[in-house]
């Protein structure tokens, strides 16, 4: 934990030399979400068991999804430069999030299935038991809150002046959708993949979770590439 918390003030600290870097924005980041929301999901599953979860070939599998970060890598470089040339909504919606469904689910899973001939129930185990959902309820209910009262979401809402039937019917939608683009999309692949198997490698929970972390972090660099005046004007300062 300590070398993970030093490459984030390291990083920090490179991004304050950035002109218009809002250090305070990543300071609240880290309280909230690197502190609050983990002291509160440790609370919500202190008495909920683990999941049983079997990884056959920690080494084989684990090197397979490593390598598979650098296709993951070209698509969010390459790939979702070419669907954002589609203009209308909601086809780029629906192409980009069938991108991210192939990419980041379909085909690892596939990987997986082969290399570990797993069932599909093995490699995703599932509880609908209450006491294995009562915890994500409650962080749900931490969340909403969060974007309700720190975040901009009620504002928007109260500034679209949307009619109260199109609230009751985007609002569900707009769960469905995130629950799949963001729960389904990135927590499948670095939390019941890669950090499972990982755990496995170093025998280590902790050490899984540190290192799923800051794979996690970096994939998500090459977005800049989608932002070019910001990626351009950033890199020309670091290498100024």
């Amino acid at each position: 934990m300590g070398a993970y918390f030093a490459l984030w003030a390291a990083v920090l600290i490179l991004l304050r030399t950035y002109q218009g870097f809002e250090a305070s924005e990543a300071l609240a980041a880290l309280v909230i979400l690197g502190v609050i929301f983990p002291a509160l999901a440790m609370l919500a599953t202190r008495r909920v068991s683990v999941l049983p979860y079997d990884v056959r070939q920690p080494g084989i599998e684990a090197a397979f999804l490593l390598m598979y970060l650098g296709v993951m890598a070209w698509v969010l470089v390459s790939g979702f430069g070419q669907v954002a040339r589609i203009a209308t909504e909601p086809l780029h919606s629906v192409v980009l999030l069938s991108v991210k469904l192939v990419t980041s689910v379909g085909f690892p899973a596939a990987i997986m299935l082969a290399l570990g001939h797993y069932r599909l129930g093995e490699l995703m185990p599932i509880s609908l038991r209450w006491r294995e959902l009562r915890p994500a309820l409650w962080m749900s209910l931490a969340a909403l809150l969060m974007q309700s009262f720190l975040g901009r979401g009620l504002h928007d809402i109260r500034e679209a002046h949307l009619p109260v039937w199109v609230l009751a019917v985007a609002t569900p939608l707009s769960f469905i959708w995130l629950m799949i683009e963001v729960g389904v999309v990135e927590e499948f692949f670095f939390r019941v993949l890669l950090q499972e198997r990982l755990a496995a490698v170093l025998r280590s929970p902790w050490g899984g979770l540190v290192v799923a972390a800051v794979l996690f972090g970096l994939i998500h660099a090459p977005g800049f590439y989608l932002r070019p005046a910001a990626s351009r004007n950033l890199w020309a300062h670091i290498l100024r």
